[in-house]
């Protein structure tokens, strides 16, 4: 790989990395970690986030690939993408885990 080639990678990387920076979408992620499909409402009333801003994130983790919508006439439906995205995420709440019982 280039050097250019590269400095897209660590930017893609560092931008796809950087959606996991918010606790709103990680407490999305973590209602979508199971495999299932829900939607905007479904997710609203298990993290307790209004609507609107799940429909804000969710817009942003779609764009990212991070999560993908399925239609179903009026509803739209939300889950992750990638098992691998969901496995990433736990490693890191786990080695997080690990910090704050220190």
């Amino acid at each position: 790989m280039s050097e250019l080639e590269d400095e897209r990678f660590y930017e893609a990387h560092a931008d796809f990395c950087s959606v996991c920076s918010n606790a709103n979408r990680l407490k999305i992620l973590d209602v979508l970690k199971d495999g299932e499909q829900y939607s905007v409402s479904d997710i609203e009333r298990l993290t307790g986030i209004s609507q609107s801003t799940v429909s804000q994130h969710l817009k942003l983790m779609r764009d990212r690939g991070m999560v993908v919508r399925e239609r179903d006439g009026v509803n739209n439906y939300y889950s992750v993408a990638d098992e691998r995205i969901v496995e990433g995420v736990e490693t890191i709440r786990e080695v997080v885990r690990e910090q704050v019982e220190r």
